[in-house]
């Protein structure tokens, strides 16, 4: 498996676990902590799809040499 394929499936499993304790386990249950769950949850999708992003570039610069 590629260094590639271990980043992203460690980010969707960690988006998935924080997602799912959020869900079991609300602490307040206000506007706040929704906002931070959200944002978080965000944060993992920003993160895996800059990661798909740079990977692509990178193939797409090999196929111009």
């Amino acid at each position: 498996m590629s260094i590639e394929v271990d980043l992203l499936n460690g980010l969707k499993s960690a988006q998935q676990q924080f997602a799912l304790e959020a869900l079991k386990r609300p602490v307040n249950r206000d506007n706040f902590e929704y906002g931070y769950r959200v944002g978080v949850v965000s944060g993992y999708e920003a993160s895996i799809n800059l990661l798909l992003e740079l990977v692509r570039k990178e193939r797409d610069d090999e196929k111009d040499l």
